[in-house]
């Protein structure tokens, strides 16, 4: 049946296992704090609300199969920095994201003809490490970074209807991808205002995903992501800054090898997610 197969399937989970790794490099970041000056360490957290929209595209036999969905969801995430004296305008910086999807419809076409609806829940974290170097020119400011870290996705389904019928249980995938990548930020002041925004390309080497209707299987691939926004600065008070924008990130992840265990076949099919949102974001140093 279709939802019992890797190649129409795409549900994620988050590999704990991973964390410990996104903690030392948090652990550097606040080592540098607690030896720096004052001014040299800030912080900032940051919310948003918008839609996480998903889709895949499988072939099989001839036919084509799709499937999209829509999910209104909520961003929470931290960040850190530290800027170092030596060198001069170099910084480290971890920012982290969790995304959390409210319950959606996804939609299942063969040839464009619908044949299955899922309920669907979505939850994300990021996790992103970063050196780089930073200046300003007299109203203009800018950095370039070189990134690294992990990230996770879940999509949890159940409450399946196929053409008409009801059908029971539910199925968990797990993706787990790391990153490498660089990006940029840039602004320009305009009075107490400032208008800033950033670009950001990473690729991710490694993603492993594992689906629980199929346990033996673990298929592996590759894929990329950009991330764009673009908003308002301003400082509040001595150091404090608000910002609120837009932000769009596109994942887009390859379909892996078709893998084999006795007589079953499988493969993930890749996909492609955007989240969108309006965000807010508030920074202050120590």
């Amino acid at each position: 049946m279709l939802h019992k197969r890797a190649v129409f399937l795409c549900n994620f989970k988050v590999n704990l296992k991973q964390i410990p790794c996104i903690f030392i490099l948090s652990l550097t970041v606040f080592f540098f704090a607690g030896n720096a000056g004052a001014g040299n360490f800030g912080m900032g957290v940051h919310s948003g609300y918008g839609v996480i929209q998903y889709g895949e595209q499988a072939s099989l036999s001839g036919d084509e199969y799709r499937s999209d969905s829509r999910h209104d969801m909520v961003i929470f995430g931290v960040s850190a920095e530290y800027s170092f004296s030596r060198p001069e305008n170099f910084y480290a910086n971890i920012t982290t994201d969790w995304v959390a999807g409210r319950q959606g419809t996804e939609t299942w076409k063969r040839n464009d003809i619908r044949i299955q609806t899922t309920a669907m829940r979505v939850f994300a974290q990021f996790y992103d490490f970063r050196i780089g170097y930073k200046n300003t020119l007299n109203n203009f400011y800018y950095s370039l970074y070189v990134s690294g870290g992990w990230d996770g996705m879940r999509f949890k389904r159940d409450k399946y209807l196929w053409r008409g019928i009801p059908l029971t249980g539910g199925v968990t995938e797990n993706i787990h991808l790391w990153r490498t990548g660089a990006g940029t930020g840039a602004g320009y002041r305009l009075g107490k205002w400032a208008v800033d925004g950033r670009l950001a390309y990473a690729w991710y080497p490694a993603v492993r995903v594992e689906n629980s209707s199929l346990p033996r299987f673990v298929f592996d691939t590759e894929g990329t992501v950009i991330d764009t926004g673009i908003g308002l600065a301003r400082e509040i008070y001595r150091g404090v800054n608000f910002y609120f924008g837009g932000s769009y990130s596109l994942f887009d992840l390859n379909r892996s090898k078709i893998m084999q265990k006795d007589s079953l076949q499988a493969v993930y099919p890749g996909g492609r997610i955007e989240i969108i949102a309006g965000m807010l974001n508030l920074t202050f140093p120590f």
